[in-house]
């Protein structure tokens, strides 16, 4: 028996929306698919509004960002990855790549070889990786939301890298070339090595004058134009001395964890919280201690982070500097 046309266009419609339903739910699967824990080739992960969006993915294998959607993804600011997925902040939304890594970025959770390690500080509780450092160590990707701070929140020993504080990243090892001359936490070796370093800021303008100073220390000799004064116009890190503000000056650059010579009319002592623990320094019968140069890039506060009596310095919270004894 032939079926009247309105059935007809019913049963198409049915027909049809069955077809739509089908389509809807390969999609939906794809979507399923793309926040599981399995491997698969790409993820998108979005954040709306500018908060933090966290995108579950098997990250082991390597991740890399192949489609910067609205141009805001930046590695270590506004996306990264954990050993359960890839977050996304700021805006970002971008399409991600699982299970191959990028050039220069994306080893994957865990990536361990000769060249590059990830560490990380996982729940924020402090994480060791074992790797060898004499050539170095050179932080070249954050990948946490966490900051990644050398010598507050990862730092390396003779027997590898300490991260803490919820920071994971992306490091390179041996990009020296050459041994340290003495043990990494000494600081020191090549490749620049300068007993005495002059450094000029030209026309008010900042420069960076490179030099391996490690934990060692860079002491003002002579200023040659401008005003010169430590954490303002001039001041040093690991890799070098910087200056600005019209600052020139030359530099003795020492290689020691001790504290430079400051010649007959003093002694100097040099007290550092290293890790962030509270350390104890002999001072005993002194007349009195003035702090004469921070080395730290934590804040060294009298009554806070260092104080003295009779007999000791102490130091906490990452405060390290040369303190004066009389």
């Amino acid at each position: 028996m032939r079926k009247p046309a309105f059935l007809a266009t019913l049963a198409f419609v049915a027909l049809g929306s069955s077809a739509v339903a089908q389509a809807e739910t390969v999609v939906t699967t794809r979507t399923v698919r793309t926040t599981s824990t399995i491997p698969f080739d790409v993820l998108r992960c979005e954040s709306h509004g500018g908060r933090s969006t966290f995108c579950p993915a098997d990250t082991r294998r390597g991740v890399s960002l192949v489609n910067n959607a609205n141009g805001r993804c930046t590695l270590g600011r506004t996306w990264g990855y954990t050993g359960r997925g890839v977050w996304v902040s700021g805006g970002c939304r971008g399409e991600f790549e699982i299970g191959r890594r990028a050039q220069g970025y994306g080893y994957g959770w865990g990536y361990v070889s000769n060249d590059y390690i990830v560490c990380a500080s996982e729940n924020y509780q402090r994480a060791f990786c074992a790797a060898p450092t004499a050539r170095g160590v050179k932080l070249v990707n954050q990948i946490s939301e966490a900051p990644c701070i050398r010598g507050r929140t990862w730092w390396r020993d003779a027997r590898g890298i300490v991260v803490s504080d919820g920071c994971a990243g992306e490091f390179q090892l041996g990009y020296r070339g050459s041994d340290y001359a003495w043990a990494p936490a000494s600081g020191a070796g090549q490749p620049y090595r300068p007993a005495t370093l002059s450094c000029r800021s030209i026309d008010g303008r900042r420069r960076y004058c490179p030099a391996d100073i490690g934990d060692g220390a860079a002491q003002m000799v002579r200023a040659l134009s401008g005003s010169c004064v430590y954490g303002r116009s001039w001041a040093y890190d690991e890799r070098g001395i910087w200056v600005d503000d019209g600052c020139q000056a030359e530099f003795n650059v020492g290689y020691t964890t001790v504290a430079l010579d400051p010649g007959a009319d003093g002694r100097w002592l040099r007290c550092e919280s290293r890790d962030f623990t509270e350390t104890t320094c002999n001072a005993r019968g002194n007349r009195g201690v003035t702090l004469v140069r921070q080395v730290s890039k934590s804040p060294c506060v009298k009554g806070n982070t260092w104080d003295y009596d009779r007999n000791r310095i102490w130091v906490s919270e990452g405060c390290a500097a040369d303190f004066e004894i009389r």
